[in-house]
């Protein structure tokens, strides 16, 4: 989340698995013409080192120098540049859906990996949001049963609290606690809530129902969650954005904000062993 934000990456959004790249170090295809060295990878690492060579070849079309191309799967960084422009070399990580881009994307990419220019970004950005759909939740993400009623918090009451007085009653989502996982020790990192737009669905950490948790909290952790129902994700520069300027300003609407950021700093630490 927005480092600003203490409902942050340190918090709020644990960060997810990295990605598999499917590309270690890309052959040559002029010292390996007929991809000898990819019949020798996995099925997965060989698609993806199939994809980046292709990707690499149509942007050679359209770029002076030298692109090394890595294909991944990272949703969250869709594209990222490393230039060097004195020797005109670049180095791109690409999510493998720019692997089949139609010519145009193609050709904007190529200037926004040599230049960076603002233009091909937002083309860019209008490829990657027409193909939203062609990203899908994690492999292996169940939807478990859905249950609001906790032996503290009530987890509907609390909704509906929150979107008769600052949305009008107008969201029409579901809410559930997550499913139960073991305490864990003390970590840095804790994902308390998130909201899929697949299943329209908010999940809220099971450990924050407990006594010791103050209501205020639980309820600023709910309104966080039901503001992303408003906020569609922005790209920029290949990159996915949750919580733009609008998102920050609309957060700071809740009535507990100071409050809750406040008993969120002092516990931390308990906080971190739910």
């Amino acid at each position: 989340m927005d480092p600003s934000n203490p409902l942050s990456a340190a918090l709020a959004s644990a960060r997810p698995a990295r990605p598999y790249a499917g590309v270690v170090t890309l052959p040559d295809p002029r010292a390996d013409p007929n991809g000898a060295q990819l019949a020798r990878l996995p099925l997965s690492p060989a698609l993806r080192a199939q994809q980046a060579l292709e990707l690499r070849r149509r942007l050679a079309a359209h770029v002076a120098g030298q692109v090394e191309v890595r294909v991944t799967d990272n949703r969250h960084v869709m594209l990222s540049v490393k230039r060097d422009p004195r020797h005109r070399r670049y180095s791109l990580r690409a999510h493998h859906i720019f692997a089949e881009a139609p010519a145009p994307t193609i050709h904007a990419l190529a200037a926004y990996v040599t230049d960076n220019d603002r233009g091909a970004s937002r083309e860019l950005s209008r490829f990657i949001d027409a193909n939203e759909h062609r990203l899908p939740r994690r492999r292996g993400e169940r939807r478990s049963a859905l249950r609001t009623s906790g032996a503290v918090h009530d987890l509907a009451a609390v909704f509906n609290d929150l979107n008769r007085d600052y949305f009008d009653a107008a969201l029409d989502c579901t809410i559930s606690w997550g499913r139960d996982a073991a305490r864990a020790r003390a970590r840095r990192s804790i994902r308390l809530g998130s909201f899929t737009h697949e299943e329209n669905l908010i999940r809220i950490h099971p450990g924050l129902d407990q006594a010791w948790v103050p209501d205020f909290y639980l309820r600023w952790v709910v309104f966080h969650e039901m503001l992303h129902t408003q906020h569609p994700v922005t790209t920029t520069n290949g990159r996915r954005c949750f919580h733009g300027p609008a998102f920050a300003a609309d957060e700071r609407r809740f009535a507990d904000y100071e409050r809750a950021h406040a008993w969120e700093r002092r516990n931390l630490p308990a906080l971190f062993c739910i």
